[in-house]
C-alpha cells in the first residue's frame, strides 16, 4: 500500500464524536481500570489489616508481650499502608510537568524513590512481624533452624521484590528513552 493510498484511507475513516464531558468521565478516578485495581486492593488490605490490629492483642497474646512489642508491631503494619496509600496517589497524578518529557523524567524519578521506599517497608513490616511472633520464646535447634528459614524466604522475598522493581524502573526508561 503506497503512503497515498494510506492517507486517503485514514481521511475516510469517520472519528467517534466524544463530549468534552465524555472525556472527563473516562478520565475520572472511577473509571481509571488501574486506579480502579489499586483501590481494590488498598479497600481489601486495609480491611484485613483492620481486623488483624483488632484481634491480635487477644489471639496473639499481645497482652503478654512489652508494649514496645505491640507498638513495633503495629507500626510495622501501618507502616505500608501509609506507603501503599503514597502510591495510590503517585499513581492517580503521574503528570506533574510542563510537558510529556518533563513530566516522564519526575515520574521516573518518583518511581525510583517509591521503589527503594517499597523494598525497604516490606522489611520492615516482615521484621515487625518476626519480632513479635518470636519475641519471648526459647529456642531450641528446631526452632532456629525454623528461623533461619524465614530469614531466607524473607531474603528470597527482598531479592525478588528488588528484581521486580528493577524491572519496572527500566521498563519506564526505556519507554522514556524511546520518547526522546
Amino acid at each position: 500500500m503506497e503512503l497515498n493510498d494510506i492517507k486517503t484511507t485514514w481521511s475516510t475513516v469517520e472519528s467517534p464524536r466524544v463530549s468534552a464531558q465524555e472525556i472527563r468521565a473516562m478520565a475520572s478516578e472511577k473509571m481509571h481500570p488501574s486506579l480502579s485495581g489499586i483501590r481494590k486492593q488498598l479497600t481489601i488490605e486495609i480491611i484485613i489489616w483492620s481486623v488483624f490490629l483488632i484481634c491480635y492483642y487477644s489471639m496473639f497474646d499481645g497482652d503478654k508481650k512489652p508494649v514496645w512489642v505491640n507498638v513495633l508491631l503495629v507500626l510495622s503494619v501501618l507502616i505500608p499502608i501509609i506507603h501503599n496509600l503514597v502510591g495510590y496517589s503517585v499513581a492517580k497524578y503521574p503528570v506533574q510537568g510542563t510537558n510529556i518529557r518533563e513530566s516522564l523524567n519526575m515520574y521516573q524519578s518518583k518511581i525510583k524513590i517509591y521503589a527503594i521506599i517499597s523494598i525497604i517497608t516490606r522489611q520492615i513490616y516482615l521484621a515487625g512481624f518476626l519480632l513479635f511472633f518470636t519475641y519471648g520464646l526459647s529456642f531450641n535447634s528446631s526452632k532456629y533452624l525454623s528461623l533461619a528459614i524465614i530469614i531466607s524466604i524473607f531474603l528470597v522475598q527482598l531479592f525478588m521484590s528488588y528484581r521486580i522493581w528493577a524491572k519496572r524502573v527500566k521498563n519506564l526508561g526505556s519507554a522514556l528513552a524511546s520518547f526522546l
